[in-house]
């Protein structure tokens, strides 16, 4: 039936893509994790040297700018960052977008975001270590244009989006005591672009060398949520991969379980 120009429906699973936040500290395995994802990946790196875990992949393509000065964040303005369309038509096995890491994207956002501040107002006092308000809020409104704009357009091609973050220092309270850590991104972008995903993973290694991923805040960390995976059990499990001769499950055979079940959720995953 329609109601004007649209179409309405009953509810029906027809997920073909999956989004995905992936974030944790520094070695916790999210490239690792991220290069299981479906078909071959376009991998867009601002982390130096953050390619060289992915070295020997046949299924992977890097869009290395991680050298670049902090005037590249601007190309994100576009819906079409880089003609990124026609490059997607040239290799249509091309089916993972991932960005890596929004972290190293907002650095470089903030450099832009004060340089453009110095130039249209000379006389405001700004710099990277004081950017003030204006600063930050240019900075987040870069950040969000580029993970948007690249949300809408593996929409529209129907690809899968990872986006890859680090792990902030932890928020405290008065006395020192923990209250909660997040991504490291500044003000509001993780609930922002997080309502805007369907999946949020936090990954980290536990005292005995194990990757464990985390479907729901856990550990003082937050957020995280899942579509995909059960989530009133337990919050984590252990991911069991061998990262050498890349062997395990992971990202696509997750996907097509869920998929292949209409989306029902998945058990955690226990071996």
């Amino acid at each position: 039936m329609k109601l004007g120009n649209f179409v309405v429906a009953a509810p029906s699973f027809e997920q073909t893509r999956m989004t995905l936040f992936l974030w944790g500290p520094s070695g916790a395995g999210k490239t690792t994790l991220a290069s299981t994802a479906p078909g071959k990946k376009l991998w867009i790196l601002f982390d130096p040297d953050g390619a060289a875990s992915l070295i020997g992949r046949d299924d992977i393509l890097v869009l290395d700018l991680s050298g670049e000065r902090h005037g590249i964040v601007s190309r994100f303005n576009d819906d079409d960052p880089f003609r990124l369309t026609a490059f997607l038509k040239e290799h249509p096995d091309i089916e993972t977008i991932v960005f890596d890491s929004a972290t190293a994207f907002a650095q470089l956002s903030l450099e832009h975001a004060v340089s453009e501040i110095k130039k249209r107002f000379p006389t405001t006092q700004v710099s990277l270590e004081d950017p003030a308000p204006k600063g930050y809020g240019h900075r987040n409104t870069l950040v969000l244009r580029a993970i948007t704009s690249l949300m809408r357009l593996t929409k529209l091609h129907n690809l899968h989006y990872i986006i890859i973050t680090h792990e902030d220092t932890a928020t405290t309270d008065e006395k020192g005591n923990v209250l909660f850590i997040t991504m490291a991104l500044g003000g509001k972008i993780p609930n922002n672009v997080g309502l805007q995903l369907s999946e949020i993973w936090w990954m980290n290694s536990n005292d005995k060398g194990q990757r464990m991923i985390a479907v729901r805040p856990c550990r003082t960390r937050k957020p995280m949520k899942s579509r995909m995976f059960d989530q009133t059990g337990a919050p984590e499990f252990v991911w069991h991969y061998n990262a050498n001769e890349w062997k395990g499950d992971g990202i696509k055979e997750w996907f097509e379980a869920w998929k292949e079940r209409g989306g029902k959720k998945l058990s955690i995953p226990t071996k």
